[in-house]
């Protein structure tokens, strides 16, 4: 039995060859493409999500203008975890004075002096 037949087997694509298979990973990567296909769904990458947005032409442009020498992905995914973390602390503030917090500071440095 070759390889290519193996990798077929092992994870259920038949013609590897004809699907430039050279690897399990390839094979499993085909499988799940075909999956996808015949469910009728997108395909989807594990690592990232593949979408197409439309975004003001200007909008992106002085996104770009700001974020010199990064690619269009590169600056949009900046952008996001930028707002996420303005986000998070808006929410941690947003929070303040929501629960009470012990101030231990003077019995601390009470221990510290003394050892």
């Amino acid at each position: 039995m070759s390889r290519f037949r193996e990798l077929g087997q092992a994870c259920d694509v038949e013609m590897p060859l004809t699907l430039g298979v050279k690897t399990l990973q390839d094979c499993r990567r085909v499988q799940h493409r075909i999956q996808a296909i015949r469910m009728g769904g997108s395909i989807c990458h594990p690592d990232a999500i593949r979408t197409t947005l439309d975004i003001d032409d200007e909008l992106m442009r002085t996104l770009l203008d700001r974020l010199p020498g990064r690619s269009k992905t590169d600056a949009i995914e900046h952008a996001i975890e930028a707002f996420l973390a303005d986000d998070a602390v808006g929410r941690l503030r947003g929070m303040a004075g929501t629960m009470e917090i012990a101030d231990l500071s003077h019995e601390l440095r009470t221990l510290d002096r003394t050892t």
